[in-house]
């Protein structure tokens, strides 16, 4: 029988490996309480996070101030910090450069947000390591870790939608300024390719892979698309139901769309040459916001950050304004994609009202800025169309062991069916 319950596993372990970081700073916790954890969760979370009130302030002195890209407390000391367990046995990341990745795009876009004037929304780090785990340590003792600063507030994502409109119009200028900020975060020198970040030994900030995908980095967009697709391949590779698509003439059809150079094709109109560093997962979930003041808090989670071309935060993030190029945008995807939100459809709900003024709202915060946005990308109906080949080609749904336990084998069938159509439909229209 499977376990139900994975996280639980370890919940003592990881408790203890708090503890250990914590004595490293000769730090003590009056409190250690985990955040957003839910016990019978049957996925393995990507991190585990806890929240410590410590029993005497940590002060700059509490830290050695060496280690790169931390920042050290204020003098005054601080009474509350959150240590964040990078879990390497989370599916589907990739943990080669994972905590580095995320310690070195959180500095690089808390002093972008400095530059701007913004308030300090980026949690600091105090201090951080590296994931050890399995080969030099094992258990949870060798997860890579930070220990960061703890941002008052609560997650935006619960409160907005309750939110009055001059509030939820105030939360979107907050965040077009942010939004701002993380595109024009300066890459070091040593980031010159596509990927992610790490920190070489002499602790300079320099190209290195994506936390959700191997190999790498690569010298175009395209060359990463590539590895994208051939990831999910092997992935539908690996479930039972999908078999890599060899059964059915259509991984035979992939493959000589990938090796006759598609990608490249249907990228032309593409900069495949434009990179910034993405968050990678900016949605209202990962915001803090006071809601007696009305202001955003905390801007979290850089777990999923890259280096990529500037579409790739408009895939991942942002639908939940109406802002991203994703499903969960609905009837509002072909406005998102033009810019154009001149005149609103008649006979929408009053939710969808809602829906069609936030976006509309959102689109003209990023606009008056001069931010790059879905409109203003040359090609991004391409890029669009080659992120639904990649969902397509491995549906979680239909890959994960668990969802498959979930529903009959004539449902299973169909739905593969039905992913092999959109499929063979997809390849009849860009690859012939």
């Amino acid at each position: 029988m499977a376990n139900t319950r994975p996280n639980q596993e370890g919940f003592h372990r990881r408790l203890d490996a708090v503890q250990a970081i914590l004595r490293q700073y000769g730090l003590t916790s009056a409190q250690v309480t985990p955040v957003a954890y839910v016990e019978h969760c049957p996925f393995m979370f990507n991190n585990y996070i806890f929240k410590v009130d410590l029993a005497a302030p940590a002060t700059p002195s509490s830290f050695p101030g060496t280690q790169p890209c931390t920042t050290p407390p204020p003098p005054a000391g601080v009474s509350s910090l959150v240590v964040r367990m990078s879990n390497p046995l989370a599916e589907g990341l990739n943990n080669a450069n994972r905590v580095e990745n995320d310690v070195a795009a959180s500095y690089l876009i808390r002093q972008s947000v400095a530059r701007a004037g913004l308030a300090p929304v980026v949690p600091a780090v105090y201090a951080w390591a590296p994931n050890r785990f399995p080969d030099v340590v094992a258990g949870e003792a060798g997860f890579g870790w930070t220990l960061a600063e703890f941002k008052p507030g609560a997650d935006l994502d619960a409160q907005f939608p309750a939110l009055e409109r001059g509030a939820v119009d105030a939360v979107l200028e907050q965040l077009a300024d942010l939004v701002v900020a993380v595109q024009r975060a300066e890459l070091p020198a040593g980031v010159g390719r596509f990927g992610a970040l790490t920190i070489d030994a002499q602790g300079a900030i320099v190209s290195g892979q994506m936390p959700l995908l191997k190999g790498g980095p690569w010298d175009t967009y395209a060359d990463t698309w590539v590895a994208k697709l051939q990831d999910r391949l092997a992935e539908s590779d690996q479930s039972s139901l999908l078999k890599g698509w060899r059964e059915t003439g259509i991984r035979e059809r992939i493959d000589k769309y990938i090796s006759a150079g598609g990608v490249q094709l249907i990228l032309e109109p593409v900069d495949n040459n434009q990179k910034i560093l993405n968050h990678g997962d900016l949605t209202l979930n990962n915001l803090l916001y006071d809601s007696d003041t009305q202001r955003i808090t905390g801007l979290l989670d850089f777990d999923w950050a890259a280096v990529t071309h500037p579409c790739d935060e408009f895939l991942f993030g942002l639908w939940d304004i109406g802002g991203g190029i994703h499903e969960r945008v609905g009837d509002l995807q072909p406005y998102v994609l033009s810019g154009d939100f001149g005149q609103q459809p008649d006979g929408l709900s009053e939710e969808d009202v809602r829906k069609w003024e936030t976006a509309k709202a959102w689109d003209g915060a990023l606009a008056r800025r001069g931010a790059i946005r879905p409109s203003s990308i040359d090609g991004v109906d391409r890029i669009q169309a080659l992120r639904g080949l990649e969902e397509l080609l491995c549906p979680f749904a239909l890959a994960s062991e668990v969802m498959l336990g979930r529903i009959s084998d004539a449902e299973k069938a169909a739905k593969k069916e039905e992913a092999g159509i959109k499929i063979t439909d997809w390849l009849d229209r860009w690859a012939d």
